[in-house]
């Protein structure tokens, strides 16, 4: 036995309602995304080598790859500490690239507090003299820190300069 399923049309005010309703509402949960954003922090600062240690070393032909973790400790519009853990590779000519994760624990812009942290991703480039280029990108956070996004740059040797674009938004 089939059933036939029977379709109630809606009246044509309700349409016109409907169509009239519907964009409005689209544009009420954009405002409120955009108010709850908040402006564009110019991020600057400095940052200090705490430690720095290599380790798992191999050897392939004249190019060297190891492993790193490296403590710093930063200032600016980021205040505290961070942990970067990455892998670098080394050529014959002194250029040496890496790539890693760095959590930092503090405040950014006074925003945040004890054990509120942010990710990054980071890409190094130090040349054979020990100068360091590096951009970062800001992945997740923690805590009162956990609507931040934004990159920026990093120049320096075991001490240095950062400079980037932050936002706090959902």
């Amino acid at each position: 036995m089939k059933a036939n399923a029977q379709r109630t049309p809606l009246p044509r005010r309700a349409l016109r309602l409907l169509g009239l309703l519907l964009p409005l509402a689209v544009l009420m949960v954009g405002a409120a995304s955009a108010a709850a954003a908040q402006p564009p922090i110019q991020a600057s600062g400095s940052y200090q080598q705490v430690s720095f240690t290599p380790s798992n070393f191999r050897t392939a032909g004249a190019v060297t790859f190891f492993d790193f973790t490296e403590h710093d400790s930063l200032a600016g519009t980021f205040s505290g500490t961070s942990v970067i853990q990455g892998s670098c590779v080394t050529r014959a000519s002194g250029q040496t690239l890496c790539q890693a994760v760095e959590t930092f624990t503090g405040t950014v812009a006074g925003q945040g507090g004890p054990g509120d942290t942010v990710t990054f991703r980071d890409v190094i480039s130090i040349d054979a003299t020990g100068a360091v280029q590096a951009s970062f990108r800001v992945v997740s956070g923690t805590g009162a820190l956990a609507n931040l996004h934004g990159q920026g740059t990093v120049q320096g040797t075991s001490t240095g300069s950062y400079a980037g674009l932050l936002v706090f938004a959902p």
